[in-house]
Protein backbone atom coordinates (compact mmCIF):
# COMPACT_ATOMS: atom_id res chain seq x y z
CA UNK A 1 0.00 0.00 0.00
CA UNK A 2 1.43 3.43 -0.78
CA UNK A 3 1.32 6.13 2.03
CA UNK A 4 -1.82 7.92 0.40
CA UNK A 5 -3.56 4.46 0.52
CA UNK A 6 -2.97 3.80 3.96
CA UNK A 7 -3.93 7.11 5.18
CA UNK A 8 -6.57 9.95 4.81
CA UNK A 9 -6.96 13.54 6.37
CA UNK A 10 -8.44 12.37 10.06
CA UNK A 11 -9.74 16.29 10.24
CA UNK A 12 -11.94 15.79 7.39
CA UNK A 13 -13.49 12.21 8.75
CA UNK A 14 -13.73 14.08 12.45
CA UNK A 15 -15.65 16.24 11.02
CA UNK A 16 -18.40 14.39 10.45
CA UNK A 17 -18.46 12.42 13.98
CA UNK A 18 -20.44 13.55 16.55
CA UNK A 19 -19.95 11.67 19.84
CA UNK A 20 -23.07 12.29 21.98
CA UNK A 21 -23.01 12.74 25.70
CA UNK A 22 -25.13 10.65 27.53
CA UNK A 23 -27.57 13.19 28.77
CA UNK A 24 -28.09 13.81 24.84
CA UNK A 25 -29.07 10.04 24.36
CA UNK A 26 -31.50 10.34 27.27
CA UNK A 27 -33.15 13.77 26.10
CA UNK A 28 -33.91 11.98 22.65
CA UNK A 29 -35.22 8.66 23.74
CA UNK A 30 -37.57 11.22 26.22
CA UNK A 31 -38.21 13.21 23.07
CA UNK A 32 -38.88 10.20 20.88
CA UNK A 33 -41.15 8.01 23.73
CA UNK A 34 -44.47 7.39 22.41
CA UNK A 35 -47.15 8.89 23.83
CA UNK A 36 -50.24 7.37 22.47
CA UNK A 37 -50.73 3.66 21.60
CA UNK A 38 -53.99 1.17 21.69
CA UNK A 39 -52.65 -0.78 24.24
CA UNK A 40 -50.30 -0.74 27.38
CA UNK A 41 -48.72 -3.81 25.64
CA UNK A 42 -48.19 -1.45 22.63
CA UNK A 43 -47.05 1.43 24.53
CA UNK A 44 -44.37 -0.59 26.43
CA UNK A 45 -42.84 -2.43 23.22
CA UNK A 46 -42.99 1.10 21.33
CA UNK A 47 -40.92 2.22 24.40
CA UNK A 48 -38.42 -0.64 24.47
CA UNK A 49 -37.98 -0.41 20.72
CA UNK A 50 -37.53 3.23 20.86
CA UNK A 51 -34.68 3.06 23.72
CA UNK A 52 -33.04 0.55 22.07
CA UNK A 53 -33.16 2.30 18.44
CA UNK A 54 -32.03 5.67 19.73
CA UNK A 55 -29.04 4.10 21.82
CA UNK A 56 -27.90 2.26 18.59
CA UNK A 57 -28.03 5.16 16.30
CA UNK A 58 -26.72 7.88 18.61
CA UNK A 59 -23.74 5.26 19.49
CA UNK A 60 -22.78 4.21 15.55
CA UNK A 61 -20.12 6.92 15.60
CA UNK A 62 -17.99 4.58 17.62
CA UNK A 63 -17.34 2.77 14.59
CA UNK A 64 -16.48 5.62 12.32
CA UNK A 65 -13.88 6.62 15.10
CA UNK A 66 -12.77 3.14 15.27
CA UNK A 67 -11.76 2.83 11.53
CA UNK A 68 -10.03 6.48 11.62
CA UNK A 69 -7.86 5.69 14.93
CA UNK A 70 -7.23 2.41 13.19
CA UNK A 71 -5.94 4.18 9.96
CA UNK A 72 -3.92 7.18 11.58
CA UNK A 73 -0.77 8.00 10.51
CA UNK A 74 2.18 7.80 13.18
CA UNK A 75 2.33 11.60 13.73
CA UNK A 76 -1.23 12.20 14.32
CA UNK A 77 -1.04 9.64 17.06
CA UNK A 78 2.15 11.45 18.47
CA UNK A 79 0.29 14.74 18.32
CA UNK A 80 -2.70 12.46 20.10
CA UNK A 81 -1.15 10.89 22.96
CA UNK A 82 0.21 14.64 23.72
CA UNK A 83 -2.89 15.39 25.80
CA UNK A 84 -5.20 12.19 25.57
CA UNK A 85 -4.46 8.46 27.63
CA UNK A 86 -3.84 6.09 23.74
CA UNK A 87 -5.16 3.08 25.97
CA UNK A 88 -7.73 5.55 27.60
CA UNK A 89 -8.88 6.09 24.49
CA UNK A 90 -9.24 2.36 23.64
CA UNK A 91 -11.05 1.00 26.91
CA UNK A 92 -13.66 3.97 25.78
CA UNK A 93 -14.39 2.88 22.77
CA UNK A 94 -14.74 -0.90 23.89
CA UNK A 95 -17.24 0.36 26.44
CA UNK A 96 -19.43 1.73 23.82
CA UNK A 97 -18.99 -1.13 21.64
CA UNK A 98 -19.80 -3.62 24.38
CA UNK A 99 -22.56 -1.72 25.24
CA UNK A 100 -24.53 -1.48 21.76
CA UNK A 101 -23.93 -5.70 21.64
CA UNK A 102 -25.39 -6.06 24.86
CA UNK A 103 -28.22 -3.49 24.33
CA UNK A 104 -29.13 -5.27 21.14
CA UNK A 105 -29.02 -8.51 23.08
CA UNK A 106 -31.68 -7.27 25.74
CA UNK A 107 -33.43 -5.97 23.45
CA UNK A 108 -34.21 -9.12 22.29
CA UNK A 109 -34.35 -10.64 25.18
CA UNK A 110 -37.21 -8.17 26.88
CA UNK A 111 -39.17 -8.42 23.30
CA UNK A 112 -40.14 -11.86 23.89
CA UNK A 113 -41.25 -11.15 28.13
CA UNK A 114 -42.62 -8.45 27.21
CA UNK A 115 -44.93 -10.76 25.25
CA UNK A 116 -45.14 -13.14 27.96
CA UNK A 117 -46.30 -10.85 30.44
CA UNK A 118 -49.24 -12.36 32.21
CA UNK A 119 -50.76 -8.76 33.36
CA UNK A 120 -50.63 -5.35 33.51
CA UNK A 121 -48.18 -4.76 36.49
CA UNK A 122 -45.85 -7.44 34.92
CA UNK A 123 -45.68 -5.62 31.61
CA UNK A 124 -44.69 -2.23 33.50
CA UNK A 125 -42.40 -4.18 36.04
CA UNK A 126 -40.61 -6.06 32.62
CA UNK A 127 -40.65 -2.81 30.51
CA UNK A 128 -38.81 -0.28 33.14
CA UNK A 129 -36.32 -3.08 33.71
CA UNK A 130 -35.81 -3.93 29.92
CA UNK A 131 -35.04 0.28 29.43
CA UNK A 132 -33.03 0.58 32.79
CA UNK A 133 -30.73 -2.00 31.87
CA UNK A 134 -29.94 -0.35 28.27
CA UNK A 135 -29.21 2.51 29.89
CA UNK A 136 -27.15 1.50 32.43
CA UNK A 137 -25.23 0.13 29.57
CA UNK A 138 -24.33 3.72 28.76
CA UNK A 139 -24.55 5.15 31.61
CA UNK A 140 -21.41 3.08 32.76
CA UNK A 141 -20.21 4.94 30.02
CA UNK A 142 -21.35 8.36 30.62
CA UNK A 143 -17.14 9.97 30.79
CA UNK A 144 -16.20 7.62 28.56
CA UNK A 145 -18.36 9.36 25.85
CA UNK A 146 -17.42 12.39 27.57
CA UNK A 147 -13.37 11.80 26.59
CA UNK A 148 -14.09 10.39 23.21
CA UNK A 149 -16.08 13.64 22.35
CA UNK A 150 -13.26 15.64 23.27
CA UNK A 151 -10.79 13.13 21.41
CA UNK A 152 -12.72 14.25 18.30
CA UNK A 153 -13.16 18.06 18.20
CA UNK A 154 -9.17 17.36 19.04
CA UNK A 155 -8.15 15.55 15.87
CA UNK A 156 -10.86 18.28 13.66
CA UNK A 157 -8.74 20.79 14.76
CA UNK A 158 -5.07 18.87 13.85
CA UNK A 159 -3.10 20.27 10.90
CA UNK A 160 -4.34 18.74 7.69
CA UNK A 161 -1.11 16.34 6.79
CA UNK A 162 -0.14 14.74 3.48
CA UNK A 163 1.70 11.94 4.32
CA UNK A 164 2.52 11.51 0.62
CA UNK A 165 3.48 14.59 -0.40
CA UNK A 166 7.11 15.40 -0.37
CA UNK A 167 7.69 17.61 2.68
CA UNK A 168 10.59 20.11 4.25
CA UNK A 169 10.49 20.10 7.93
CA UNK A 170 11.31 23.49 9.40
CA UNK A 171 13.08 23.33 12.91
CA UNK A 172 15.20 24.93 15.28
CA UNK A 173 15.16 27.20 17.99
CA UNK A 174 12.52 29.87 18.97
CA UNK A 175 12.81 33.17 17.25
CA UNK A 176 15.22 31.68 14.45
CA UNK A 177 13.08 32.59 11.82
CA UNK A 178 10.65 29.35 11.12
CA UNK A 179 7.42 31.23 10.68
CA UNK A 180 8.51 33.63 8.31
CA UNK A 181 10.34 31.22 6.07
CA UNK A 182 7.43 29.23 6.17
CA UNK A 183 5.16 33.30 5.46
CA UNK A 184 7.65 33.51 2.63
CA UNK A 185 7.76 30.53 0.86
CA UNK A 186 3.66 29.55 0.77
CA UNK A 187 0.26 31.03 1.72
CA UNK A 188 0.53 29.94 5.04
CA UNK A 189 0.01 32.31 7.71
CA UNK A 190 2.02 31.62 10.60
CA UNK A 191 2.15 33.99 13.10
CA UNK A 192 4.84 35.96 13.54
CA UNK A 193 6.57 38.32 16.86
CA UNK A 194 9.64 40.01 18.02
CA UNK A 195 8.87 37.54 21.00
CA UNK A 196 9.88 34.01 21.30
CA UNK A 197 7.73 31.01 21.34
CA UNK A 198 4.84 32.62 19.28
CA UNK A 199 4.80 29.24 17.40
CA UNK A 200 2.66 26.58 19.74
CA UNK A 201 1.33 24.62 17.12
CA UNK A 202 2.27 22.91 13.50
CA UNK A 203 1.48 25.18 10.79
CA UNK A 204 1.26 23.58 7.16
CA UNK A 205 2.11 25.72 3.89
CA UNK A 206 2.67 24.70 0.08
CA UNK A 207 5.66 25.45 -2.39
CA UNK A 208 4.42 25.43 -6.15
CA UNK A 209 6.79 25.72 -8.76
CA UNK A 210 6.07 24.31 -12.30
CA UNK A 211 5.23 20.49 -11.74
CA UNK A 212 6.58 20.86 -8.35
CA UNK A 213 4.63 20.86 -4.92
CA UNK A 214 5.69 20.43 -1.90
CA UNK A 215 4.92 21.02 2.02
CA UNK A 216 6.49 22.83 4.11
CA UNK A 217 5.98 22.65 7.98
CA UNK A 218 6.45 25.08 10.67
CA UNK A 219 7.43 23.53 14.00
CA UNK A 220 7.52 25.11 16.93
CA UNK A 221 10.77 26.18 18.52
CA UNK A 222 13.06 23.56 20.63
CA UNK A 223 15.07 23.75 23.34
CA UNK A 224 18.39 22.21 23.79
CA UNK A 225 16.96 19.72 26.78
CA UNK A 226 15.72 16.12 26.56
CA UNK A 227 12.30 15.19 25.86
CA UNK A 228 11.03 14.18 29.34
CA UNK A 229 11.83 17.70 30.25
CA UNK A 230 9.56 19.16 27.17
CA UNK A 231 6.95 20.80 27.57
CA UNK A 232 3.85 20.27 25.18
CA UNK A 233 4.51 23.27 22.34
CA UNK A 234 7.63 21.13 22.11
CA UNK A 235 6.07 17.99 21.42
CA UNK A 236 4.59 18.87 18.89
CA UNK A 237 7.60 19.81 16.83
CA UNK A 238 8.89 16.30 17.99
CA UNK A 239 6.27 14.22 16.32
CA UNK A 240 6.21 15.86 13.29
CA UNK A 241 10.66 15.56 12.99
CA UNK A 242 10.37 11.66 13.80
CA UNK A 243 6.93 10.80 12.12
CA UNK A 244 6.47 12.78 8.72
CA UNK A 245 8.99 11.92 6.52
CA UNK A 246 10.40 14.54 4.17
CA UNK A 247 13.95 16.16 4.92
CA UNK A 248 14.73 18.82 7.94
CA UNK A 249 15.64 22.40 7.32
CA UNK A 250 17.40 23.45 10.53
CA UNK A 251 17.82 27.23 11.05
CA UNK A 252 20.58 28.87 12.77
CA UNK A 253 20.15 32.21 14.11
CA UNK A 254 22.93 34.56 14.02
CA UNK A 255 21.52 37.90 15.05
CA UNK A 256 22.87 39.79 18.09
CA UNK A 257 18.99 39.27 19.47
CA UNK A 258 19.50 34.85 19.08
CA UNK A 259 17.43 32.95 21.88
CA UNK A 260 19.98 30.51 21.76
CA UNK A 261 23.93 30.79 21.44
CA UNK A 262 25.05 29.44 18.52
CA UNK A 263 26.76 26.53 20.27
CA UNK A 264 23.61 25.93 22.23
CA UNK A 265 21.57 25.57 18.36
CA UNK A 266 24.03 23.33 17.13
CA UNK A 267 23.83 21.25 20.60
CA UNK A 268 19.80 21.52 19.44
CA UNK A 269 20.72 20.13 16.18
CA UNK A 270 22.30 17.22 17.62
CA UNK A 271 19.42 16.14 19.48
CA UNK A 272 17.30 16.58 16.38
CA UNK A 273 19.40 14.48 14.56
CA UNK A 274 18.69 11.96 17.03
CA UNK A 275 14.91 12.04 16.49
CA UNK A 276 14.97 12.32 12.64
CA UNK A 277 15.55 8.73 12.28
CA UNK A 278 17.98 8.95 9.72
CA UNK A 279 15.97 12.05 7.52
CA UNK A 280 18.34 14.28 5.76
CA UNK A 281 18.83 17.40 7.57
CA UNK A 282 20.14 20.72 6.00
CA UNK A 283 21.67 23.66 7.74
CA UNK A 284 20.47 27.25 6.89
CA UNK A 285 22.53 29.63 8.46
CA UNK A 286 19.67 33.08 9.14
CA UNK A 287 19.65 36.81 9.34
CA UNK A 288 22.94 37.21 7.85
CA UNK A 289 21.97 40.78 7.24
CA UNK A 290 22.23 41.72 10.56
CA UNK A 291 24.71 39.30 12.32
CA UNK A 292 26.72 38.76 15.51
CA UNK A 293 29.97 38.80 13.50
CA UNK A 294 31.25 36.35 15.89
CA UNK A 295 28.38 34.47 15.82
CA UNK A 296 27.83 34.14 12.20
CA UNK A 297 31.83 33.18 12.02
CA UNK A 298 30.99 30.49 14.81
CA UNK A 299 28.20 29.16 12.77
CA UNK A 300 30.09 28.43 9.49
CA UNK A 301 33.34 27.27 10.67
CA UNK A 302 30.59 24.25 12.96
CA UNK A 303 28.72 24.11 9.46
CA UNK A 304 31.26 23.31 7.81
CA UNK A 305 32.78 20.78 9.83
CA UNK A 306 29.39 19.30 10.07
CA UNK A 307 28.95 19.01 6.39
CA UNK A 308 32.61 17.52 5.86
CA UNK A 309 31.73 14.91 8.43
CA UNK A 310 28.59 14.17 6.24
CA UNK A 311 26.75 14.59 9.52
CA UNK A 312 24.29 17.32 7.15
CA UNK A 313 23.87 17.21 3.40
CA UNK A 314 24.32 21.02 2.76
CA UNK A 315 24.44 24.05 4.54
CA UNK A 316 22.69 27.64 2.79
CA UNK A 317 22.94 31.28 4.34
CA UNK A 318 19.85 33.18 4.01
CA UNK A 319 17.52 35.93 5.49
CA UNK A 320 13.81 34.60 5.94
CA UNK A 321 12.39 37.62 5.80
CA UNK A 322 13.86 38.22 2.11
CA UNK A 323 11.47 36.24 -0.46
CA UNK A 324 14.10 36.36 -3.02
CA UNK A 325 16.28 34.51 -0.52
CA UNK A 326 14.07 32.57 0.63
CA UNK A 327 12.25 31.49 -2.92
CA UNK A 328 16.34 30.72 -3.80
CA UNK A 329 16.58 28.16 -0.87
CA UNK A 330 13.20 26.47 -1.07
CA UNK A 331 13.34 25.97 -4.86
CA UNK A 332 17.10 24.39 -4.16
CA UNK A 333 15.78 22.06 -1.49
CA UNK A 334 12.27 21.37 -3.81
CA UNK A 335 14.12 19.88 -6.27
CA UNK A 336 16.66 18.22 -4.05
CA UNK A 337 12.82 16.22 -2.66
CA UNK A 338 12.25 15.74 -6.61
CA UNK A 339 15.16 13.96 -6.90
CA UNK A 340 14.58 11.72 -3.47
CA UNK A 341 11.35 10.83 -4.66
CA UNK A 342 12.56 10.05 -8.19
CA UNK A 343 15.08 8.04 -6.79
CA UNK A 344 12.43 5.85 -4.73
CA UNK A 345 10.41 5.46 -7.03
CA UNK A 346 13.74 3.89 -9.52
CA UNK A 347 14.14 1.83 -6.45
CA UNK A 348 11.08 0.22 -6.85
Amino acid sequence: MTETGKYSDPTAIAKKIHVPTYEEILDRIRSRYPRKAKTLYDKEMAALQRTHDVVISKTDFVKSLAALLDSLHPFYWRLIEIEFDRQRVHRAIKCVSKGRKMASRLFGKYRFLLMAAENKRELLRTGREARGRILSLFKKCRKDLDYLRDLVVFIQHLPAIDASMPTIIVAGAPSSGKSTLVRNATRAKPKVAVYPFTTTTIHIGHFVENDTKIQIIDTPGLLDRPFHEMNEIEKKAVAALKELDGIILFLVDVSPDAYLSVGRQFDLLVNIKGMAKGKPIYIAINKIDNPDVNSLEKAREIARDLLAKGYVEGVYETVTADKEKVYSLINDLANVLTSRVQSRELQL
